[in-house]
């Protein structure tokens, strides 16, 4: 049997679409993540799809809530995490979805921070007081300084407290804080500093995060400056904190002859802040 060429070839480019359209998957666009800071504390979530389906949330591969068993694009829930425990301050979470044709789409893994810890487990054994105290005490460790000024090196300590945390999209990360800094430069001519400064906070591969930032700085006896920053976030430390080093470059306008340069090394943490 002669089999005509043209037939021959719109059949195959019909079956390549048909194969196609069954392979693809379900785009699932995410528009808010977060975690109240507020109690109750609520995990919002809402996202909509290429195309009408049922969905549902699992969490920390844990908890598996429905957020509609009808064929919907758009999708929300608020999720209540009172009665939730968490064995880490990053909670994983993964969205699946069906169509009406039974297929199944899982997202890829997303994450979001809890802005508390009352509800995080600590590990088994451990004492939760012993635990809390231990936290405290290195969200107070100050950090080592190292001062150049006058070509002089002088060594410090340093203490570096975030005030109030800015999120830009819900409550997944931070993307800059305002924060209170002390330090003490012992044997320099000018030994006590105080100042206020922002940073703007980038979340790259590899490493935790790169931070640049801005400060002004008194001694409350007539030494006021600038301080231009960077700080490179280099690895987590026990979840909630991240270790870090930073570089700053300090100046008075009118008197360059007091320019001076900073390296440290410290523990930076953001659940004690005030969250907006």
């Amino acid at each position: 049997m002669k089999i005509n060429p043209t037939i021959f070839m719109a059949m195959f480019f019909i079956s390549i679409i048909s194969y196609s359209q069954e392979a693809e998957e379900i785009d699932i666009f995410i528009i808010n993540s977060f975690v109240t800071p507020e109690v109750p504390h609520i995990f919002s979530l809402s996202f909509f799809t290429s195309e009408s389906v049922k969905s549902k949330v699992v969490i920390d591969e844990k908890y598996e809530i429905i957020i509609s068993d009808k064929y919907l694009e758009d999708h929300s829930t608020e999720i209540d995490f009172t009665d939730y425990k968490f064995v880490k301050e990053d909670v994983p979470y993964v969205i699946i979805v069906e169509d009406e044709s039974g297929k199944k789409t899982v997202s890829e893994i997303n994450e979001i921070i809890l802005p508390y810890d009352e509800f995080v487990e600590t590990k088994e054994g451990s004492n939760p007081i012993t635990t809390l105290l231990f936290g405290i005490g290195l969200w107070l460790l100050p950090s080592p300084n190292l001062v150049v000024y006058q070509d002089k090196n002088y060594f410090g300590i340093t203490k570096e407290i975030p005030i109030i945390t800015f999120y830009s999209s819900g409550y997944a990360k931070p993307s800059g804080n305002i924060s209170l800094e002390y330090s003490h430069v012992y044997n320099a001519p000018i030994p006590d500093f105080l100042r206020v400064g922002y940073k703007q906070i980038y979340y790259v591969d590899y490493i935790e995060f790169i931070s640049p930032g801005v400060s002004t700085f008194t001694n409350f006896n007539g030494f006021n400056g600038i301080g231009a920053e960077v700080s490179v976030g280099l690895f987590k430390f026990f979840d909630a904190f991240t270790v870090y080093s930073k570089y700053r470059f300090n100046f008075q306008p009118t008197k360059t002859e007091n320019n001076f340069h900073e390296v440290s090394l410290g523990l930076y943490s953001h659940f004690l802040t005030i969250d907006l």
